[in-house]
């Protein structure tokens, strides 16, 4: 354990180094560590393997060109052979068959004894190794036979691996794929395949759910991976039924098959939201013997709790469902009326309300499910593989976070009420515009004589008698002229419109 906690510390300090780095897009470094010790003769002396087809096409499905790539074989480090040996390096996998095609068992030294195996040193040695002590995903084929300095007791070696992948700290996630692959040797036989895919490092898990979200592996490993580790997150998915008491409230999942969404007309919208629902059981091979649940809606600013009726989980099988309601009150604080400006950018369409349900499992009591356990018994016999899936005492919580997009659909009334108001406006706008660059002719009675005068709007006119003394002054709106002032001995009047 002392290596990993080494090669956690350095990982520390080669990724503070990175953060004065500028941000790239580069991809996350990745390792397959094939196994070639004598346990695993008979998936290299039987024509009939599948093995070396398998990593090429395993690491072709889960890297892109530009991830940096390392290609090992393990066994064990004795006398002169050495475990991890580096067959290759690079970006992609587009030679990894060439690189692979001329791999063959292990041996101790000059003689016949083939090698044995070590699984811990294969991995604490690409991590200090090739890796640098960076993140990364490590991939493992194996028979799941860990044999040092060829101990017989190879169930106690898998306890101690498998005790590692538990509770190391540095391996952040761990999947487990079981594959059927019946092999015969001329001195052993094996009838399965296990691939572990190890990240270390949180970037490296963060990276291994993409690959996982992306389907990349589905061409090649059809069956859903075991997962290891955590046992702490990701617990269940709610799967939306129906919206109770609200015909006004769709409920589904989002292309995501994790994101709750409901759809909602802005007009009935109702505070308190009842969602027949079913709560899935995502701890694949696990049985979630007994939990509570307890939820809670975090909204932009605020967090509200959440009711699930039945509050407890029982005997829930992989993969199986459980009915729950699901009732919580939607902040309405943020849902923004229809005449805000968030609602009339949309032009009438969905405005998007993101939230988040947290929900934890306390009081968590997992199980193996039998049907798992009985396949791995039938495919890697006299191995305590159940151990390896068996939570850690200290594991007695998990917590799930659901997505929860509320769509709220606004009507176009709003928007063409505003539309048509700032017509209107810009429509008398104009009109005024215009009808301040029009002039017009008037008559005038100027101490009892007519004249004609031409004035535009919101003008004032000086008028004077024959003389040039001031008669009087008159002013134009938008209507006729009116007379501001008449001089005192003199008349001014407006003549016939």
């Amino acid at each position: 354990m002392n290596i990993f906690a080494r090669a956690a510390r350095a990982a520390v300090v080669f990724c503070a180094g990175l953060v004065a780095l500028p941000a790239v897009s580069a991809g996350i470094q990745q390792a397959f560590l094939v196994q070639n010790s004598g346990w695993m003769e008979p998936f290299y002396s039987d024509p009939a393997s599948q093995l070396k087809a398998l990593v090429a096409a395993v690491a072709g499905a889960a890297t892109s060109a530009d991830d940096p790539v390392f290609t090992l074989a393990f066994s064990q480090s004795k006398g002169s052979n050495v475990s991890p040996a580096l067959l290759a390096s690079g970006r992609g996998t587009a030679a990894m068959g060439r690189d692979l095609a001329a791999l063959t068992v292990a041996r101790k030294g000059p003689g016949a004894a083939l090698a044995d195996t070590d699984f811990k040193e294969a991995i604490s040695k690409t991590i200090t190794g090739p890796f640098k002590a960076a993140p990364g995903i490590i991939w493992i084929f194996t028979n799941n036979k860990n044999s040092p300095d060829n101990d017989a007791q190879t169930a106690e070696r898998n306890r101690d691996f498998y005790r590692l992948l538990h509770l190391e700290p540095s391996i952040t996630k761990t999947l487990v794929f079981a594959l059927k692959m019946p092999v015969q040797g001329k001195q052993f036989a094996a009838r399965g395949l296990m691939v572990y895919a190890l990240a270390y490092g949180k970037p490296a898990a963060e990276a291994l759910d993409r690959i996982m979200a992306e389907g990349r592996l589905t061409r090649v490993l059809t069956q859903a991976p075991a997962r290891l580790k955590p046992v702490d997150q990701d617990a269940l998915r709610i799967v939306p039924v129906a919206v109770k008491d609200a015909p006004n409230v769709s409920a589904s999942l989002g292309a995501d098959q994790r994101t709750l969404v409901l759809d909602v007309e802005a007009a009935g919208l109702v505070p308190t939201v009842t969602l027949q629902a079913k709560l899935e059981n995502l701890f694949y091979p696990y049985v979630i013997q007994r939990a509570g649940v307890e939820a809670s809606l975090l909204g932009s600013a605020e967090r509200t709790p959440v009711r699930v009726e039945p509050a407890v989980v029982q005997g829930l099988q992989p993969g199986a469902a459980q009915p729950v309601e699901v009732s919580f009150t939607l902040p309405m604080a943020q849902v923004p009326s229809a005449w805000s400006a968030q609602a009339l950018a949309a032009m009438g369409k969905q405005v998007l309300l993101p939230m988040v349900v947290e929900m934890g499992l306390t009081g968590q009591q997992l199980t193996l499910s039998e049907n798992f356990s009985a396949e791995m018994r039938e495919l890697f016999p006299g191995d305590p593989i159940s151990e390896v899936f068996t939570p850690p005492d200290s594991v007695r919580a998990s917590l799930v976070r659901v997505p929860l997009l509320v769509r709220i659909q606004y009507p176009l009334l709003p928007v063409l009420a505003l539309m048509g108001g700032l017509l209107l406006l810009v429509g008398g706008l104009v009109a005024l515009g215009l009808a301040s660059r029009s002039s017009k002719r008037y008559e005038l009675v100027v101490d009892g004589n007519k004249r004609n005068v031409v004035l535009k709007p919101f003008a004032s006119l000086a008028i004077k008698d024959g003389e040039g003394r001031l008669v009087g002054e008159i002013k134009r709106g938008l209507g006729r002229p009116q007379v501001l002032s008449v001089a005192e001995g003199h008349t001014l009047n407006l003549g016939r419109p």
